[in-house]
């Protein structure tokens, strides 16, 4: 019997930065939570982004925002994990000499942008990811940056592979969580914190097993939740390293791989029957 679903959403449900679903996705978590499964939506997003993209079912699911930062319903925060403040001058000091890469600074409730950033950037943010992101002071100490959780660090996926940032990854290891989160980004946060992390916690406070949890992903940053599920699928168009991560590969978002294996699942009353 599945009791938890787990999915991530650019590249898995939607489109990267995408405000819309297909409908039915609702339809079925409705049917699901009927049946007593939990569904938690896992994304770089901030939650804000999140609610606005689940917004007909956002009471009815939990949050895992800004890559495992933060664990939350619509109305409460489980947890969030802020970055150490000395490491975030560090990171962006070494962020502004990439060539052509964008930074935001997330919160859980706010977005910061450096002022080099360039305003085709900032009216993308909000437009395809529908929130507003604030310029950041020149004195940085007019703000709380304990409450930062996660630097995000965009570059046009079509100028060069891989992305710029991939080597700070390697610089920071074992002082921040660096990991990429699709073609045009790659994020970094607090040590330790991951999408799998945050699953864990949420298993462990509704006392579900792996064997009762059922991850779906794309991207690198999905790997540490598909270890977390005994049924975990990667979805058709995935990254080879997450396929290969997977127990199961699904049709690709374009032929909604996902919600064909939700479907199934409401059907069989929450018996997973396999492929």
């Amino acid at each position: 019997m599945i009791r938890l679903i787990a999915t991530d959403v650019d590249g898995t449900i939607a489109a990267d930065g995408s405000c819309e679903i297909n409908p039915e996705y609702y339809t079925v978590i409705r049917k699901l939570r009927a049946l007593g499964i939990q569904v938690a939506a896992a994304s770089g997003r901030q939650k804000d982004s999140l609610l606005d993209l689940f917004a007909p079912v956002k009471e009815k699911i939990f949050y895992i925002s800004n890559n495992g930062a933060g664990l939350g319903c619509w109305n409460r925060e489980l947890y969030v994990q802020g970055m150490p403040p000395e490491l975030i001058h560090e990171l962006m000091a070494d962020v502004a000499k990439l060539p052509d890469c964008q930074m935001i600074l997330s919160g859980v409730d706010t977005c910061f942008y450096s002022p080099e950033t360039e305003d085709w950037f900032i009216r993308y943010l909000r437009e395809d990811y529908h929130f507003e992101a604030l310029p950041l002071p020149e004195n940085m100490k007019e703000i709380d940056l304990s409450g930062i959780v996660k630097i995000a660090v965009y570059h046009d996926p079509s100028d060069t592979e891989p992305h710029p940032a991939v080597p700070l990854i390697r610089k920071m290891e074992g002082r921040l969580s660096g990991m990429v989160s699709g073609r045009e980004w790659v994020d970094f946060m607090a040590p330790g914190v991951s999408k799998g992390r945050a699953l864990a916690c949420l298993q462990e406070s509704l006392q579900i097993g792996p064997e009762e949890t059922m991850v779906f992903g794309d991207q690198m940053n999905d790997i540490s939740m598909l270890q977390r599920a005994v049924h975990s699928f990667a979805v058709g168009g995935a990254r080879p390293e997450v396929k290969a991560a997977a127990a199961h590969v699904t049709a690709p978002r374009e032929e909604d791989g996902v919600l064909q294996i939700w479907k199934k699942l409401a059907d069989n009353q929450g018996e997973y029957q396999g492929e």
